[in-house]
């Protein structure tokens, strides 16, 4: 809901709800506008583009999550590895599944990157430091980020597709095990 705040403040909100409800693509500068209460000139004013408004609300989304993450990882877990990795994995899995629309814009983004080598290049930057960051929530060594992620998106994509089709921290780790063992 929209308060007295600023019309900066006002179009970062309105942007972030028009993000979560029509995506990256589907919203126009004046779905922003009249979820902001603002006029069309305050875009440009404000962000110089409705690119540039839409892509500060997603960060905004997403330091939210990773706020979400940072308590996860202050939250208490078990010391073994694999009991840890679980513990996590569950909590992480359940914070996606309560944003869906947040990671349905991710994927529209990295399908937009691909046809956009800037962007590309934007979020590749962002994307080792979260890489390395999901490792070490995970109790993970910094090489098996990539292998991490890869897991996450994979989750993610099935998160967006069928929400009842979730695979618990433990019955992964027993599949990626014979996965494993079958390739060896």
């Amino acid at each position: 809901m929209l308060t007295a705040m600023g019309n900066r403040e006002n179009l970062l909100e309105g942007a972030r709800a028009c993000l979560l409800d029509k995506g990256f693509v589907r919203t126009t500068a004046r779905d922003i506008a009249t979820a902001a209460g603002v006029s069309l000139a305050a875009i440009g004013y404000h962000f110089g583009s409705k690119e540039a408004l839409l892509e500060e609300a997603l960060i905004g989304a997403l330091k939210d999550w990773g706020d979400e993450l940072e308590a996860i990882a202050a939250a208490g877990h078990p010391a073994a590895p694999r009991e840890r990795f679980a513990s996590v994995w569950d909590r992480v899995i359940a914070s996606i599944a309560a944003s869906p629309a947040m990671w349905a814009v991710q994927f529209e983004l990295l399908a937009e990157a691909s046809r956009d080598p800037e962007r590309a290049a934007s979020l590749a930057g962002a994307n080792q430091g979260a890489r390395s960051a999901l490792a070490a929530l995970l109790g993970l060594p910094d090489s098996a980020g990539a292998m991490a992620q890869m897991l996450l998106l994979g989750a993610a994509s099935r998160i967006l597709l069928d929400p009842a089709d979730l695979t618990p921290g433990g019955e992964l780790l027993d599949e990626a095990a014979a996965l494993l063992s079958a390739l060896v």
